[in-house]
């Protein structure tokens, strides 16, 4: 990725899929140009070291990054967020060694909230994860190809998903912002309202959530319980993350019975705990020697082990009750999501001095002694 070629534009995409540079459709040649003017869009160096995988001996530099985002379609004005994710993947915490290379297929979820999503364009509305705009789709995609590329989760070699799922060629979406009293994602996250912020998550597919006829809010929430506890997603009964996405009517149900997003969360929590029964019932067994499944005081496993592992974020258009819940791939042992603030361009780094700063997104980045106490739930 770093060599300069002179390849006759007719020629450089093919050239790009002979060299498997591309995720299996066409890509956009990475000209100097086109690099340069990505990094000058983000405010970085071309040698600027983004993040490292040590298991892998693999690292990112800002230059790597953006010629991926040039080949993915990216406009310049996107590569802040591009960057924003990738410094977020690379956080140990995500572990994407894990995420990358496992059987289980996972790709990188990414959900985009605040001032930024109108700025460029993003969609929070209808067909908010589908195809059609061209930032949700280059966003994810430059991430998904730089992975491949530089970290080399490519079919074949390091990717030994055992099927993989369409989000693999890209999953991000922006949140449309919910009504008052509700609060955007960012905030919600420990953010300002004028901060834009990227939130990852190491995911299977959606699942669409299906209550066109009931606008009771426990029924509505228990139509995504639903979704969570089937046996078949691997994080049942093991403590895992999920993004729930709010569709239009399940958000105004909600809301105009008076449910905060708190209480929506705490009820999905405590809802979704499994029984053995209904995880036998789904002929999945225990496993009690990687995951340590052992029942809480109340006799059932946990979905989710707390309120902070499920990320409920409002997105898609009006239509007649849809929604849809995403699993993680794997219990937070394995990954945890991340949230992190889009820095802007030429916005010095904090003087922390001897004492450190205080980083919000820590308290999703690490295991706090209150979660690990829980690990047995």
């Amino acid at each position: 990725m770093n060599q300069t070629l002179s390849i006759p534009t007719e020629d450089a995409v093919e050239y790009m899929f002979e060299r498997g540079w591309t995720d299996g459709l066409p890509v956009i040649p990475p000209t100097r140009d086109k690099v340069s003017a990505m990094l000058a869009a983000g405010g970085r160096e071309a040698d600027e070291l983004l993040g490292s995988v040590p298991a892998r001996r693999r690292s990112v530099s800002a230059e790597i990054l953006a010629a991926n985002a040039v080949m993915a379609g990216c406009r310049p004005e996107y590569f802040p967020i591009v960057v924003t994710a990738m410094e977020a993947v690379l956080d140990p915490a995500f572990n994407v060694n894990a995420v990358a290379t496992s059987t289980g297929g996972a790709t990188v979820c990414m959900m985009v909230s605040g001032p930024m999503v109108s700025q460029i364009g993003m969609n929070g509305g209808h067909n908010a994860m589908g195809p059609g705009n061209r930032a949700n789709a280059t966003i994810g995609r430059a991430i998904r190809l730089t992975m491949a590329n530089a970290l080399g989760a490519k079919s074949g070699m390091l990717d030994a998903s055992s099927l993989g799922h369409p989000g693999k060629y890209t999953f991000c979406f922006a949140e449309r912002a919910p009504v008052d009293p509700w609060l955007p994602l960012n905030v919600r996250m420990g953010y300002t309202a004028d901060d834009t912020t990227v939130t990852i998550l190491a995911a299977e597919g959606p699942r669409q959530v299906s209550n066109h006829l009931n606008e009771d809010p426990e029924s509505v929430l228990l139509t995504f319980v639903a979704a969570m506890k089937a046996p078949s997603n691997f994080i049942v009964g093991k403590g895992g993350q999920v993004a729930i996405v709010m569709g239009y009517e399940h958000e105004l149900a909600l809301r105009q019975a008076g449910w905060t997003q708190d209480k929506a969360v705490d009820f999905l929590v405590e809802h979704s705990r499994v029984t053995l029964a209904e995880l036998e019932g789904g002929g999945i067994a225990l496993d009690t020697a990687q995951h340590n499944m052992q029942p809480g005081p109340d006799g059932k496993y946990p979905v989710v082990k707390s309120a902070e592992d499920i990320i409920l974020v409002s997105a898609g258009g009006p239509g007649s009750g849809w929604s849809a819940m995403i699993p993680t791939w794997a219990p937070t042992i394995h990954t945890r999501a991340l949230t992190r603030r889009v820095r802007p361009v030429g916005e010095a780094q904090p003087d922390c001095g001897e004492a450190g700063c205080e980083v919000p997104w820590l308290r999703n980045s690490t295991l706090t002694s209150k979660e690990n106490e829980h690990d047995n739930d």
